[in-house]
């Protein structure tokens, strides 16, 4: 029976707030009434600013009022909408800020840091690359401030990798993880569906807007999503797709598992929305990859429903972003392409060996950060390939560490094998899915170049994050005493 003495646990909750601050109810009903005419203000007319300072308070808010793991997850839901800032953007800053604080728990013993030794000395290497290209870097201010700013993104990327190690540490916080990547994949996927239905509407004035003008007639439009860039933000959608898939199986809910699976079918729309061969067929490499390590999963009648259900999906897909849409077909623009030498497509070929002649002019270093790839066609071409890039930016010192990183990530990954996605654990299973889109993010990086992006190379160290992550879960676990019999 229950103790009439006792207090609930909401009683508990409310009575600490009130110790933690003291305010007055009519203090309090001024502060809702001023939230809620703040809130109603900005859905009228969106002031960057304010939302800005609005931004900064809660995430200092959460940082100092909980566990720093809480601002994690939300750094991992507001990275591909950054604001600008003096110093580059907002996403930087609040990064190196969450590092900070933490750094500042680790000093007062609150908290832990670790390194993961698996991982130190390769990217050790990659960050050591960096230092040496600058050598060759051309000092001109405004080159200087661009391989600053750009370097500046790389090590911030690097200290979310470490974030992620350090506090996705328990399966129930790599579950939490990876339910918060989804609600940022339906962000990033809701955003890209305004832009294909509002082409050149501002948002936000000064942040958030999307990219194309508004013509009387536009037809073949290339989305490009949140990070301004259509092979990016398609690669990014092929790369969830079999994350999705993975947490539509493990769904035990029919609610829960319906989201996910029109997730999935929105996340294949807006691929298709970008029109960008490159990450369809890697996606489709990384699905029949998929197959062959799934195959305990798999019988022949599973699998013939599996593909007949894909190719229909797919072709409806294709008619209705084709017909209905400011964007054109993707299996038109496939069966358009040409190739030079039977293998290069032939948008390919001028980027590609001009990414090789000028990185063979300091091919062991570099020459630097300060390489502007805005500048697109005008006056050097983007290698359009993330190892050429390396090659150009910091020589073949930087693309072997970077390589060395992708070797280690891969070695992590690999400890799925033999795994099954329905019956294994869950980090067992979403580690055999992240190398799936791990695959499909190395075949890919052979057309694009994600690091000419200073937002979306942190979906790629974060996505390096949870391998790392789910790799230490699962090896924490495979390393406990199994209990003996009674």
């Amino acid at each position: 029976m229950r103790n009439p003495d006792s207090i609930p646990v909401n009683g508990e909750r409310l009575d600490r707030i009130r110790r933690r601050f003291p305010l007055s109810k009519a203090a309090i009903l001024l502060f809702i009434a001023g939230a809620g005419a703040l809130l109603g203000s900005q859905i009228v007319n969106p002031a960057k600013r304010v939302i800005e300072a609005v931004a900064g308070v809660l995430l200092t808010y959460v940082i100092w009022n909980s566990p720093v793991v809480n601002a994690l997850w939300i750094l991992l839901v507001i990275y591909p909408f950054p604001f600008a800032i003096a110093i580059g953007h907002s996403t930087f800053v609040f990064v190196i800020v969450v590092f900070l604080v933490y750094l500042v728990r680790v000093s007062a013993k609150l908290a832990t840091f670790r390194l993961d030794r698996r991982f130190n000395l390769p990217i050790a290497f990659f960050v050591m690359s960096y230092a040496v290209s600058f050598y060759n870097m051309s000092l001109e201010p405004y080159t200087l401030r661009f391989g600053l700013v750009h370097t500046g993104n790389v090590l911030a990327s690097i200290l979310l990798f470490y974030m992620i190690i350090n506090f996705v540490d328990t399966e129930e916080r790599l579950e939490k993880t990876m339910r918060v990547m989804m609600i940022a994949a339906a962000a990033v996927i809701a955003f890209t569906v305004l832009e294909m239905l509002f082409p050149g509407r501002t948002l936000i004035p000064g942040w958030l807007y999307t990219k194309h003008k508004a013509q009387l007639v536009m037809k073949g439009v290339r989305v490009g999503g949140p990070f301004k860039d259509y092979e990016l933000v398609a690669e990014f959608f092929a790369m969830n797709a079999p994350i999705i898939f993975f947490m539509m199986s493990r769904a035990r809910r029919l609610l829960t598992r319906s989201i996910y699976a029109f997730l999935l079918v929105a996340d294949i729309a807006m691929l298709f929305s970008t029109i960008t061969r490159g990450a369809f067929i890697s996606l489709l490499i990384g699905l029949v990859y998929m197959a062959w390590v799934c195959r305990r999963d798999l019988n022949f009648v599973r699998l013939t429903a599996l593909v007949s259900g894909f190719v229909a999906l797919i072709l409806v897909i294709d008619f209705l972003v084709a017909r209905y849409t400011i964007s054109g077909s993707l299996f038109g623009r496939m069966l358009a392409t040409t190739f030079e030498s039977g293998l290069v497509p032939e948008n390919r070929a001028a980027s590609w060996s001009g990414a090789v002649t000028r990185g063979f002019e300091h091919p062991i270093i570099g020459h630097g950060p300060g390489w502007d790839f805005t500048k697109g066609l005008g006056t050097e071409l983007w290698p359009h390939n993330a190892y050429l890039f390396y090659f150009n930016i910091t020589g073949l010192f930087g693309l072997l560490a970077f390589l060395f990183v992708l070797w280690r990530l891969w070695r992590a990954s690999a400890l799925a094998f033999g795994s099954s996605v329905t019956r294994s654990s869950y980090p067992e299973a979403l580690l055999l899915i992240l190398n799936v889109s791990f695959v499909i993010f190395i075949v890919d990086q052979i057309k694009i170049d994600y690091p000419r992006n200073d937002i979306y190379m942190y979906f790629v160290w974060i996505f390096f994050g949870l391998i790392a992550a789910a790799s230490g879960v699962v090896h924490s676990k495979r390393a406990r005493p199994k209990p003996g019999p009674s």
